[in-house]
């Protein structure tokens, strides 16, 4: 049983080992558009602010920082008097609809760079550092094109740049005016937004990806969108993939064991006699009347009548089970016992010669008689042998063992018979 359990254990744990695999696999390629596509819905919102800006009202400021209206913590850095796009609204709603597709935490801020004012959101003016060549120095830094002669549809870019411990990408829109630089629109994202997607995706679809793991099992290579060679790798992670073969292990282990024992549960209660735990003899007709090439021997126990007028209906129970007790621990290898009747029990054997199956008889006789079942007096049994004959229904083989169980009876009782 334990070879067997280990068997089963190593069997199921490979199968679900392949299964977990195939699974990751075919849903791999599912994250990779899911990424994609929630970093073109942030470009096309912040394309659509390009729109925006074209469409906007001037007014007119003067030097000094200024709240936009209807956000907390931004505002307008103003570096020389003049009239500018009257935008700030426009900022505030691309910031909401950015953060309908990503998590606020993970939104660091949006700017509007212009050559002589700076919107941005939000804002900390104590750590905001003006700097009044800020557009140019973004230019030069990120070889944006300062002018144009066709149009291009192609010029937003995303960077990958580092501010302390923290890593951040910069989507980056220039916006042309009569084919020169007006302004750059930039937000900034925590690039770790990545990680929680992909662990949001384990959790929603119970894969289990992990980021950066470019050496891993099953790695996909995932190009970020509208970056020069920016790629992420996502690979399996293993450790994650064995713990999960466990768990379901375990379940799948547990509910086999359940349906197992109360198999077992009705199987026995069906099968067996309760009593002597022998077979049924309706589970013989069931199962066992085709047989061949079988021997057969037919006992019950001598005066059991006697038994119970004399010592009760209780002790004639206990020599009954006794009976099935002895049958089990005399009962070889492909031996099957059944309780025929009241008192009356049958052995199918493998087909034997007549001096091995008598043999085998007077040890059942005999195992009998030595039990001290009743007080001052000895149990018996008399035995009826036979062999299943060629082309012999098993019908006629136990037909002729009662006939021979019926001359141990005349015989004296508590003797073996072939027929």
């Amino acid at each position: 049983m334990k070879k067997t359990f280990i068997i089963r254990a190593f069997l199921l744990n490979i199968t679900l080992l392949i299964l977990v695999i195939i699974y990751n696999y075919i849903n791999i390629n599912t994250l990779d558009y899911k990424i994609t596509n929630n970093y073109e819905k942030i470009i096309s919102i912040t394309r659509h602010f390009h729109h925006r800006y074209l469409n906007a009202e001037y007014e007119s400021y003067k030097i000094g920082t200024y709240p936009i209206s209807g956000t907390s913590n931004s505002g307008v850095i103003i570096l020389k008097d003049g009239t500018y796009s009257k935008i700030s609204n426009d900022l505030s709603d691309t910031y909401h609809k950015i953060i309908d597709v990503l998590p606020k935490d993970y939104v660091k801020s949006l700017s509007l760079i212009m050559p002589n004012a700076q919107y941005v959101l939000p804002f900390d003016s104590e750590n905001y550092v003006i700097n009044h060549n800020q557009l140019e120095d973004i230019i030069k830094k990120e070889n944006i094109r300062s002018s144009f002669n066709a149009f291009r549809d192609d010029d937003i870019t995303i960077k990958n740049h580092d501010k302390g411990n923290v890593k951040n990408q910069s989507i980056i829109l220039p916006i042309y005016i009569k084919r020169f630089i007006e302004a750059i629109f930039i937000v900034d994202i925590d690039i770790s937004n990545i990680d929680r997607y992909v662990d949001n995706y384990n959790n929603e679809m119970m894969t289990h990806y992990e980021v950066g793991n470019n050496n891993g099992l099953l790695t996909q290579k995932i190009k970020i969108p509208y970056t020069k060679d920016e790629n992420i790798y996502i690979g399996l992670s293993f450790f994650c993939i064995i713990i999960c073969v466990l768990k379901l292990y375990i379940v799948i282990e547990c509910i086999y064991q359940i349906f197992h024992r109360v198999y077992l549960f009705f199987y026995q209660r069906i099968m067996y006699d309760s009593m002597t735990h022998c077979l049924r003899r309706n589970v013989f007709d069931m199962k066992y009347k085709t047989l061949n090439s079988r021997s057969v021997i037919l006992f019950d126990i001598d005066h059991f009548k006697f038994i119970n007028d004399n010592f009760g209906h209780a002790v004639g129970d206990k020599v009954i089970i006794a009976m099935g007790k002895m049958l089990q621990q005399q009962a070889k290898k492909h031996h099957l016992y059944f309780r025929w009747g009241g008192e009356e029990f049958l052995v199918l054997l493998p087909k034997t010669n007549k001096q091995a199956l008598l043999s085998y008889a007077e040890t059942l006789r005999v195992a009998v008689e030595e039990m001290p079942l009743l007080k001052d007096r000895k149990v018996t049994i008399s035995l009826g042998v036979s062999e299943q004959k060629q082309q012999e229904h098993i019908h006629q083989t136990i037909y002729r063992a009662d006939m021979a169980l019926y001359q141990a009876k005349q015989l004296g009782r508590n003797k073996s018979h072939y027929l």
